[in-house]
């Protein structure tokens, strides 16, 4: 089911061909959602793992680095079955009937539900991705295994020969084996350390600014995934985006207007002739505080209607497709600048 929140993404992906598959843990279970609709499994407090990208149904690329504390939740089939009724004519019909519109008097509709969650940071522990150190760990370890067997076999032997040669490797690779734990408990401390007090320093920052801001946080993430969504889906080579993490938020006041600053990592995902490739980057987007009146969406059909000729108009669009209008606005807080 096609809402408010998604509908730009699935225009811009039937126009190349491509489906996302995306799968969640939801508590010991897989659920999937794709975007071309053929599975939209509802999901609570799912935590995503895995997107598959498909052309034309052939899989072409794939992406498995999520951060397990960002929580999803997704309510459609019991909207989609719910019979709903047509304010303008009367029509009964289930909900996924009214997708593009109402089958009799065309009123538009924009859908949407209240409590979705497109991707909330709820979890402060420690959560290290990169698993470079553990290379860097066995690298090390090899040579030191390496080099102890050279100076044990080379002043315990009587001669050193080619045999004695390959007996170091052998036996140093035998040792590294042994001593790997030891040099990764080791590598904890020396290399580690540092980060998890850098992580456990930006959590408490993090922590503080929701407490001290008093802002819903649900609310704050969906405006959040909903704005920075048009962002990028604007951008002609750009299909597809994850938040990988949250690293730092900030307000201020500028001309009595309240800013909210976030730096994120993301992974941006482009589209060009036919191969997609990721980038993970640092962007930093700034919001302002929405000081005029916005629209209040409810669970379900929501017809909005132009305050100047009255007809139903798209939401997404800003404007009345028939005179132009401008409409109100949908979120608390708009996307002012991302640098």
């Amino acid at each position: 089911m096609s809402l408010i929140s998604d509908n730009f993404h699935k225009d811009k992906l039937s126009k190349f061909g491509i489906n996302i598959k995306t799968k969640y843990f939801v508590g010991n279970k897989v659920y999937e959602r794709n975007t071309d609709d053929s599975v939209n499994d509802d999901i609570t407090s799912g935590i995503k793992f895995e997107k598959d990208y498909y052309i034309n149904k052939k899989l072409v690329h794939k992406e498995t680095l999520f951060d397990s504390r960002i929580e999803y939740t997704f309510i459609s089939k019991e909207m989609e079955n719910k019979e709903y009724e047509c304010p303008n004519c009367g029509m009964k019909s289930k909900l996924k009937d009214f997708i593009d519109g109402c089958p009799y008097c065309k009123t538009y509709y924009n859908i949407d539900y209240t409590d979705k969650d497109l991707g909330s940071k709820y979890h402060y522990d420690r959560v290290l991705r990169n698993n470079l150190y553990r290379i860097v760990t066995g690298v090390v370890d090899l040579i030191v295994s390496i080099i102890i067997c050279f100076f044990l076999i080379k002043y315990t032997s009587r001669t050193f020969n080619i045999v004695d040669v390959s007996k170091v490797f052998i036996y140093g690779l035998i040792l590294s084996m042994i001593l790997y734990y030891l040099f990764y408990i080791l590598d904890a401390y020396v290399i580690l350390e540092p980060i998890k007090r850098y992580k456990d320093k930006q959590n408490e920052k993090q922590a503080i600014f929701w407490e001290k801001s008093k802002l819903d946080k649900k609310s704050f993430f969906n405006n959040f995934n909903y704005e920075v969504r048009k962002y990028y889906y604007s951008k002609e080579d750009i299909i597809d985006f994850d938040v990988l993490d949250y690293i730092e938020f900030n307000d201020f006041i500028k001309d009595d207007i309240q800013y909210i600053k976030v730096l994120a990592e993301i992974r941006v995902v482009y589209y060009n002739n036919g191969n997609i490739k990721s980038k993970i980057i640092k962007e930093k987007f700034i919001f302002r505080k929405n000081l005029t009146e916005k629209l209040e969406l409810r669970d379900g059909v929501n017809i909005i209607k132009c305050h100047n000729c009255g007809a139903s108009v798209d939401a997404e669009k800003g404007v009345c497709s028939y005179c132009n209008t401008k409409i109100k606005y949908l979120q608390e807080w708009i996307l002012e600048t991302n640098n």
